[in-house]
């Protein structure tokens, strides 16, 4: 029997996203997802709501340069450590002030962090503002795109123990890995792409009547939808995506998979209809 990793279970706690114009993104997030702004200590800007933060700095816009996932003690903490030195893999100051002092961060091969930690006691989640503060939306995954596919897989299988979900191929080559460090279908997927660059993140509503009136918050602000109403494949989720001023995605999704433990990666084809059981599909590659 495999060893689990310690990271089992981590939610999704925070992304960071960088702007040029970091003020005016995270206008457009306070406004559009009812989250609640505040400054916090290395400048950065923390934007929260209900189940879900984000962190907005200044950098070159629309790079994502972490992801930050909460773990549930500092005995997980102290394990995770162990298990990383025993592989060899460089442990790194965590960058982020939401987290405590001993969060842990890596670099993956597309030199994109990985912070595991426990949040700060202090540190509770306002309610948010707005129309939107209201609507259910826990920050659920993460996505990037990537020209080194082989490598972030080994990375986060082998040296994270992220656990695969499903794999998309196109005949015998992997194009796609979604992995799960909870029973949630995924908390993290990479796709092959001419580029590595960020793809999206998502926050999980708790129905189809969700998506509804989210949609319709979107209409209500003149934001038309990217991408769906659809069905994903992998994850069977209901979803809609919208772009934000610097064309990174968010993807807002319902009812995605809870996958039963013990089950191994599966497999699904590299067509359109795998990315979308009802409609068009958004192909990285």
């Amino acid at each position: 029997m495999s060893v689990r990793s310690p990271i089992w279970p981590a939610k999704l706690d925070h992304i960071r996203l960088d702007s040029a114009d970091p003020s005016a993104l995270a206008r457009f997030y306070s406004e559009t997802l009812g989250m609640a702004a505040r400054r916090l200590p290395d400048g950065t800007i923390a934007l929260e709501g209900r189940d879900r933060t984000i962190v907005i700095g200044s950098g070159e816009p629309g790079t994502q340069p972490l992801s930050a996932f909460r773990l549930g003690s500092a005995r997980q903490l102290a394990y995770l450590r162990d298990w990383l030195g025993a592989r060899g893999v460089p442990v790194l100051p965590s960058p982020t002030t939401l987290f405590r002092d001993d969060a842990v961060a890596v670099r993956d091969p597309d030199g994109r962090l990985a912070v595991f930690g426990l949040r700060r006691e202090s540190e509770a989640m306002p309610a948010g503002t707005g129309a939107a503060a209201a609507l259910p939306a826990r920050l659920q995954h993460v996505v990037v795109a990537s020209t080194r596919l082989s490598e972030m897989m080994r990375f986060y299988e082998e040296a994270l123990g992220f656990v695969p979900s499903d794999y998309v191929r196109d005949g015998e080559e992997r194009t796609v890995a979604f992995y799960r460090t909870d029973p949630e279908h995924h908390s993290f997927a990479v796709f092959r792409a001419p580029a590595s660059r960020p793809d999206h993140h998502s926050y999980e509503t708790s129905c189809w009547n969700d998506i509804r009136d989210w949609a319709d918050h979107m209409a209500a602000r003149a934001i038309k939808l990217w991408w769906g109403p659809g069905r994903h494949g992998p994850g069977n989720n209901l979803f809609f995506m919208i772009r934000d001023p610097q064309d990174y995605l968010i993807e807002l999704s319902a009812e995605i998979e809870v996958v039963p433990d013990g089950i191994a990666g599966r497999f699904w084809p590299h067509e359109e209809r795998t990315l979308n059981l009802w409609g068009p599909g958004f192909m990285r590659s």
